[in-house]
């Protein structure tokens, strides 16, 4: 009699490598967790697999071989548009609290974005909830949530709500869905615009604006705190000099447990910095902490501006979100460039009183509207009529190019050197023609005077507002390429960049803390590069399990801005940006 033997295969027959590839496939949050239960085999390949993802992340960064993915929104709960919000990640979920808006709002709600489903859900948490502001940061801390200072947005009905900064000292616990207001021991500082990370069980604060009695004038400030996160206590962290210059609208990143790094930030008006600057702990509590800035090496690989574009740390090497390299030493959008951004965390100066205007800058109000109107510059070359009717038939003369008659008129009021005529031709009066005064004089064709001083450049701006309509249309009638999400939420692909997109720039930190240098990666030259969408200021970027996440933010083109004191509307998103390698996608 014969036995057949049958041999069961299973997915425990499978290599280790393939079996790691197959879990870096699945979402690495819920899904992940999930395969840890299994066996220890299984927990070691599901690290393993995380590990592999983080790298791939940081070589897809280095070489630009990313994917912007959009996640489109759905019916349900939406957070509304924001920027200058707070946001952090613990564990699966991120969250995002306050931020304000381009109409004078602040808020204080809390929003938990569940990062396996892609779903954003509204905790209604109970204690004492913290007030409106934005400009606050939120770190993450074990099971809690730390919420520290933030000031109100301005609004111009000061009865409701005035400009304040805040020095409270929020916890949101996540096990029992609570907020509650720490009162600590020893005076906390009121900073808004400035910037935390964790070292141990503390928390360093550095920068922001500052006012010392909460309200009125705002300051800049260049100090580094101290919280204590298991007494909850403050200490003021003596440094040693040079020292950054005070700043707001910076970012910081925390190498390790004794080392900080400061990018960029605003001191000011017309004051955007660059720099970068390294913080090291001394290893006992009474001796000064060490400032050191960094030699920053290929600049010109390096992002044209750091103030208000938080920075994301993923290994070794920082990312940052900017429009591109080309508006970087363009004429027309370096003055723009150095301009702080409107509504954004500008201290109001000691003398905010108007400065008067001369007699001859003076102009009457249009239409509710205030603003100097320039007169046509003369040129000496060419004659000007003391009417309208003799400006507009020269104007339309001269587009015809016909034969204009010489009238004692015009030449009386033409703005020419006495004695001197015009380089292309001669003007003769009656006395020196004697009886001549039907003389006919030709005139070579000239550039058309337009009876608007600015219609060449309003025309250029026209045009460039069209062009970009037209983009968007091609864009809406294209219709990218979405896919779907394990759990159903659907998710759109950027396939073609809009004019200020932005695009990554990638900071080699590796070397900070022994060469005291940090190196912008090159672009590379055979991969194509990847863009994003539209240029924002003042979102979030935090770092997720193999992506990257940006949320929120303003809009401010101010390329366009060629003149001074036009108004460009500010764009408030609440959209939803991955970034991804190309080969690992959820």
């Amino acid at each position: 009699m014969n036995h057949t033997n049958h041999t069961t295969i299973n997915v425990e027959h499978l290599p280790e490598i393939v079996l790691e590839y197959i879990l870096c496939q699945v979402s690495l949050y819920s899904d992940l967790k999930h395969c840890m239960l299994v066996n220890r085999r299984w927990y070691n390949l599901s690290k393993a697999a995380v590990r592999k993802v983080q790298r791939d992340l940081q070589h897809a960064l280095i070489n630009r071989q990313i994917l912007w993915r959009h996640m489109l929104p759905e019916p349900g709960p939406k957070i509304s548009e924001r920027y200058a919000h707070s946001c952090c990640v613990n564990g699966d979920s991120m969250y995002v609290f306050g931020g304000c808006t381009t109409a004078n709002t602040t808020f204080n709600d809390l929003w938990r974005l569940d990062l396996a489903t892609r779903r954003w859900i509204r905790p209604l948490a109970t204690g004492t909830y913290p007030s409106p502001k934005a400009c606050a940061t939120l770190v993450s801390h074990k099971d809690n949530l730390v919420l520290f200072g933030g000031w109100t947005h301005t609004s111009p009905y000061s009865p409701y709500q005035n400009r304040k900064i805040f020095g409270h000292l929020h916890v949101y616990s996540i096990s029992t869905n609570r907020w509650t207001q720490i009162v600590t021991t020893c005076t906390s500082p009121s900073l808004g615009g400035h910037t935390a990370t964790l070292q141990n069980d503390e928390m360093v604060v550095f920068g922001g604006l500052e006012c010392p009695n909460g309200a009125g004038i705002f300051s800049s400030t260049n100090d580094v705190w101290v919280l204590n996160l298991k007494e909850w206590t403050w200490r003021k962290q003596a440094t040693t000099s040079p020292q950054p210059h005070p700043r707001y609208g910076h970012s910081q990143v925390s190498i390790d447990n004794k080392n900080i790094l400061i990018f960029g930030g605003c001191g000011g008006p017309n004051m955007l910095f660059n720099d970068v600057w390294l913080l090291r702990k001394s290893v006992e509590v009474e001796e000064p902490w060490e400032w050191i800035e960094l030699t920053v090496l290929k600049k010109e690989n390096g992002t044209p501006h750091l103030a208000f574009h938080p920075v994301c740390k993923v290994g070794n090497h920082v990312v940052v979100l900017s429009r591109g390299q080309q508006y970087r030493s363009s004429p027309s959008c370096l003055p723009q460039v150095l301009r702080v951004p409107s509504r954004i965390w500008v201290p109001p100066q000691a003398d905010s009183r108007p400065h008067s205007r001369s007699s001859h800058q003076q102009e009457v109000c249009l239409n509710g509207k205030k603003g100097v109107l320039k007169r046509q510059k003369v040129d000496s070359q060419f004659p000007v009529s003391s009417s309208d009717e003799d400006e507009k038939s020269q104007s339309k003369e001269q587009a015809k190019k016909l034969v204009f008659t010489n009238r004692s008129q015009t030449q009386a009021t033409c703005d020419t050197t006495p004695g001197k005529p015009g380089p292309s031709h001669e003007i003769k009066t009656s006395e020196t023609l004697g009886t001549s005064t039907s003389h006919k004089q030709e005139i070579s064709p000239r550039p058309i005077l337009s009876i608007r001083p600015n219609a060449q450049s309003n025309r250029q701006r026209q045009l460039e507002s069209l062009e970009r309509m037209e983009q968007r249309i091609r864009r809406l009638r294209a219709g990218s390429k979405s896919c779907t999400y394990p759990s159903g939420r659907r998710q759109q692909r950027i396939s073609s960049p809009s004019r200020n997109a932005m695009c990554i720039y990638v900071l080699d930190i590796g070397e900070a803390t022994e060469k005291r240098s940090v190196s912008w990666v090159p672009f590379p030259t055979e991969s194509p590069m990847s863009f994003g969408p539209e240029e924002m200021i003042l979102f979030s970027l935090v770092l997720g399990r193999g992506e990257l996440i940006m949320f929120g933010g303003i809009q401010k083109d101010l390329v366009s801005k060629r003149q001074e004191g036009e108004a460009v509307p500010d764009v408030v998103s609440n959209s939803l940006h991955f970034i991804c390698p190309e080969q690992f996608s959820l």
